[in-house]
């Protein structure tokens, strides 16, 4: 073989070896996530009526909240938020407010905003709709009651980098 042809077969084995490092790190960080949500699963279906999961949230507001989303037997859409310290509690999802409403009220209550993330939380015991965005240069919490989509008074601004 060539001296050129060595060190690129080299090269390529040292960035295959780097990827494959890269790829086994993001799993050891993130298998704990994926334990928790997968137990969060687990608890939803045994505590509620959800028989197909579509969707999870992780809240950390007041306390450690999963939130699943999912189907019923009866195709129903349910949401179950499973605090760390607590019962299950179940809703439908008609009884409320979905994910695809809240971004449109929050389009109508506040324009021109950015939103980082939007999750069901509990906040003050209360199920809620927890928004985290980008006004301006500022970072904001804002609070929507999950039942109705109004707006709670606690606004909580976050501090400039």
């Amino acid at each position: 073989m060539k001296k050129r042809t060595k060190w690129i077969l080299l090269s390529i084995l040292i960035v295959l070896l780097l990827l494959f490092g890269l790829h086994r790190y993001y799993v050891y960080i993130l298998q704990d996530t994926w334990s928790e949500e997968k137990t969060a699963i687990q608890q939803a279906k045994q505590q509620s009526g959800i028989v197909e999961v579509v969707k999870t949230w992780k809240s950390v507001w007041d306390d450690v909240c999963w939130v699943v989303q999912g189907n019923n037997e009866a195709g129903e859409e349910l949401i179950v938020w499973l605090p760390a310290n607590g019962e299950a509690h179940e809703e439908l999802l008609a009884n409320g407010k979905s994910e695809s409403q809240m971004r449109s009220i929050i389009k109508e209550t506040l324009p021109g905003i950015k939103i980082v993330r939007l999750v069901p939380a509990i906040h003050d015991r209360e199920y809620v709709w927890e928004l985290f965005y980008k006004e301006k240069e500022h970072y904001y919490y804002q609070f929507f009651r999950f039942s109705d989509g109004s707006v709670l008074p606690d606004k909580f601004t976050m501090p400039n980098r």
